[in-house]
C-alpha cells in the first residue's frame, strides 16, 4: 500500500507540475502496470522485484519532468512497464507454488493414513481368516465326535458361511485398496505435470528477461554507432542524423557517390539493429538557384538515400522521403562554408512507440 500511495503522489505531482503537459502513452502504461503489480501477490511474495519496478518507474517519472516528450522518457517508461509486468508474473507464480506446496503436504498426510488403514484392515482380515479356519477345524472334531449330529452339521455350515463372508470382505478390502492406489498414481501424474508446467513458465520468463536485455543493448549500441557516423541529436520530431551533402552527391547531382554508399551501408546496419521504426529522409539545398529547381533536386536526393536504405533491407513501409528545398537553412548561405552545411540530408528517426502487453 505504501508503494501505491507513493505512486499516486508522484502521479499527482507530475500533473500539477506539468499543468498542460500530457504524459506519453508509454508512461501511462507503465504507471498502470505498476499499480496492477503492486495490488497483486508480488507485494507479498517478490517484494524485491516490485521494488525494482518501482525504481524504474521513478526514473521514467524524473525523465518526464525534465523532458516530457523525449525518446529517453518513453524508453525508461517501457522498461518500467516490462519490470512491473515481470514482477506481477513472478508474484503469481510464487503464490501458485505456495498453494501447490500446501497441497503436496496434504497429499503426503492422506497417503500415510491410507497405507496405515490398509495395513490394519489386512491384519484384521488375516485374523478373521485364521479364526474361521480354527472354527472349521473345531467343527470337524465335533462332527467326528458326535457321529455327524445334525445339530453339529448345521453349526459347521454356519461357520463355513461366516468364513465365506470373511473371505468376501477381504477381497472387497483388497479391491478398495487397489482403487486407492490407482487414485494416488493419478495424483502423482497430475503433480508431475504441474511441476513441468511451472518449469516451462520459469524458462519463458528467463528468456523474456534475456530478450529484453539483448534488445536494450542492441538499441544502445546502434545509437552509439549512428552517433559515431554523423551528427546525431534529439529534437521534438525525433532523433535526427545529419549527413553532409558533400560526401553523398556531386554538386547539382542526385546520384550517390561511391563513398556515400559505404557511409550509408554503415547507417543501414545500425538502423536495422534497432526495432523497426518509421524514418523520414529529408533533402536540403543551399540558396543558390530557383525555388523550383532546388525543390526538385532535394526530392531526388532524398529519394536516392531512401531507395539505397531499402536495398539494404530496411522495411519500405517504414521509410519515406521528403524534399525541403532551400528552406530551413542551418547556416548562413552568404559563405561557402555555410552553403556546404545547408546542402545536407537528414534522417529523422521517429520515437519508438511502445505497445502494452497483456
Amino acid at each position: 500500500m505504501k508503494a501505491l500511495q507513493l505512486f499516486i503522489l508522484i502521479a499527482f505531482a507530475a500533473y500539477f507540475a506539468g499543468c498542460a503537459t500530457v504524459p506519453p502513452t508509454e508512461l501511462v502504461n507503465a504507471r498502470s502496470a505498476y499499480q496492477i503489480a503492486s495490488e497483486g501477490p508480488a507485494q507479498q511474495y517478490v517484494p524485491s522485484e516490485l521494488h525494482k519496478a518501482h525504481e524504474a518507474l521513478n526514473l521514467a517519472e524524473q525523465s518526464f519532468q525534465k523532458e516530457s516528450d523525449s525518446y529517453k522518457t518513453k524508453d525508461l517508461a517501457y522498461v518500467a512497464q516490462r519490470k512491473s509486468e515481470q514482477a506481477g508474473v513472478l508474484g503469481s507464480m510464487a503464490a501458485e507454488k505456495s498453494t501447490k506446496d500446501r497441497a503436496n503436504a496434504d497429499f503426503q498426510t492422506q497417503q500415510t493414513e491410507i497405507v496405515k488403514q490398509g495395513k490394519k484392515d489386512l491384519r484384521d482380515s488375516e485374523k478373521r481368516t485364521a479364526e474361521a479356519q480354527a472354527e472349521i477345524g473345531r467343527q470337524a472334531e465335533i462332527k467326528a465326535a458326535k457321529d455327524k449330529s445334525d445339530n453339529d452339521y448345521q453349526m459347521q455350515q454356519a461357520v463355513i458361511a461366516q468364513g465365506k463372508k470373511d473371505l468376501n470382505d477381504a477381497e472387497r478390502l483388497t479391491a478398495e485398496k487397489q482403487a486407492e492406489l490407482d487414485k494416488q498414481a493419478a495424483l502423482r501424474t497430475a503433480k508431475d505435470k504441474a511441476d513441468a508446467d511451472l518449469q516451462k513458465q520459469q524458462a519463458e520468463i528467463q528468456q523474456g528477461q534475456q530478450d529484453l536485455r539483448d534488445s536494450e543493448k542492441r538499441t544502445s549500441d546502434a545509437l552509439a554507432e549512428l552517433a559515431s557516423l554523423a551528427s546525431l541529436k534529439e529534437e521534438k520530431r525525433g532523433l535526427v542524423l545529419t549527413l553532409s551533402g558533400s560526401i553523398l552527391f556531386r554538386s547539382a547531382e542526385a546520384t550517390l557517390l561511391p563513398q556515400a554508399q559505404v557511409k550509408l551501408d554503415q547507417v543501414a546496419k545500425a538502423l536495422l539493429a534497432i526495432r523497426a521504426r518509421n524514418i523520414t529522409v529529408e533533402g536540403y539545398t543551399d540558396s543558390r538557384g530557383s525555388v523550383a529547381y532546388n525543390q526538385g533536386l532535394s526530392e531526388r536526393r532524398a529519394d536516392a538515400v531512401r531507395n539505397y536504405l531499402i536495398q539494404r533491407d530496411y522495411p519500405a513501409d517504414h521509410i519515406q522521403s521528403l524534399g525541403r528545398g532551400k528552406g530551413s537553412p542551418i547556416a548562413d548561405n552568404a559563405s561557402a562554408e555555410g552553403r556546404a552545411n545547408n546542402r545536407r540530408v537528414e534522417i529523422v528517426i521517429e520515437r519508438e512507440k511502445q505497445v502494452s502487453q497483456q
